[in-house]
């Protein structure tokens, strides 16, 4: 399961890519739906000449999915743009252009998906998923498990490829040769947040002392050795000897380990294993309506290759997890 920031993956340099941002502490956000409550009829905002209320803002804002209105950091931004579609839209319908071709059409496909999505969407919400959250908890023990590391960054560059951003132009034979004198100093006594300051190629994670924060052992693409060597090798306080990652080496100290209870990890669970419900029913339907092409010619394409571009979905808006970026190159 996808936990935290377990999506701060340790694939390659991730470690580096994650501590870049660790330190950006998200704004707190207004509650919207509370102001309007208290004061509905009160102006927050003109638009094209036109006096927006809370509610109307509100309502607006109710358009768009639970998770999308979630990851919003701009509320006014947002209220702009559902303003003018909704407004340009009612312009278009009295104009009557929801009645010609080609977008009479498009507004069908569009009308169906969302009933398909409200047939999917009802049908597992009156089932429940297989496994709930305290059996979850108790059958995977590990996966609960947090580390708080620091970490030093020796980069190098792979054969025919040019220095990084930061200027890092050395050769893998060099910085391992670099990284194992990092550590025999570290080991003869050397401080370590003193160390990261001077030795670390990552400006973001040196200026804290070598600090990157607290990672899951859940986290998919946590390579096995450098699991292995934070969640089994490492006691709180050591060091280990340096790590290899796609374009660096990682002397990594172990800061504390913790578990996240059951109290804590419980709404996350239950959301996970909705998420898993939702798209195995959905998968489950679809499975269902699965095409046998029986004239390959008809179609123009090769029935057993997937076809590129967008293709409709049953799945509800937001319910489907996207495979993150592969994280840059060490600075």
């Amino acid at each position: 399961m996808n936990r935290g920031i377990s999506l701060l993956l340790l694939t390659g340099c991730a470690l580096l890519a994650w501590s870049q941002t660790a330190s950006i502490a998200p704004a707190t956000k207004p509650d919207p739906e509370a102001l309007a409550a208290k004061d509905p009829g009160k102006v927050v905002a003109t638009i094209n000449g036109k006096q927006v209320t809370a509610k109307q803002a509100v309502d607006l804002l109710k358009l768009l999915p639970d998770t999308e209105r979630r990851k919003l950091s701009d509320l006014s931004m947002a209220v702009q743009q559902l303003y003018t579609i909704t407004d340009l839209a009612q312009q278009a319908v009295t104009e009557k252009l929801d009645q010609q071709s080609p977008y009479k059409e498009r507004l069908q496909v569009e009308r169906d998906q969302v009933l398909a999505q409200a047939f999917v969407a009802d049908k597992s919400q009156k089932s429940a998923p297989t496994t709930d959250a305290r059996q979850y908890y108790d059958s995977h023990p590990t996966e609960f498990d947090r580390a708080t590391i620091s970490g030093i960054v020796v980069a190098f560059n792979a054969p025919g490829t040019p220095s990084s951003a930061g200027g890092v132009a050395r050769t893998e034979p060099d910085a391992h040769q670099k990284a194992d004198e990092i550590a025999k100093k570290l080991k003869t006594g050397a401080d370590f947040a003193a160390t990261a300051k001077t030795d670390s190629d990552d400006p973001q994670s040196s200026s804290r002392g070598g600090a990157l924060g607290t990672l899951s052992a859940a986290a998919p693409n946590l390579p096995a050795e450098m699991k292995d060597v934070i969640f089994n090798k490492l006691q709180p306080g050591q060091v280990s000897d340096p790590v290899r990652g796609a374009n660096a080496y990682y002397i990594l100290k172990l800061d504390s380990r913790t578990k996240e209870t059951f109290d804590q990890a419980k709404n996350e669970i239950e959301q996970q294993l909705k998420t898993e419900h939702d798209r195995a029913v959905s998968q489950q339907i679809q499975t269902q309506y699965k095409i046998q092409v029986m004239d390959p010619s008809f179609f123009g394409t090769n029935a057993a290759t997937p076809t590129a571009g967008k293709s409709p979905t049953l799945l509800k808006p937001g319910a489907s997890v996207a495979t993150p970026p592969p994280p840059p190159p060490p600075k």
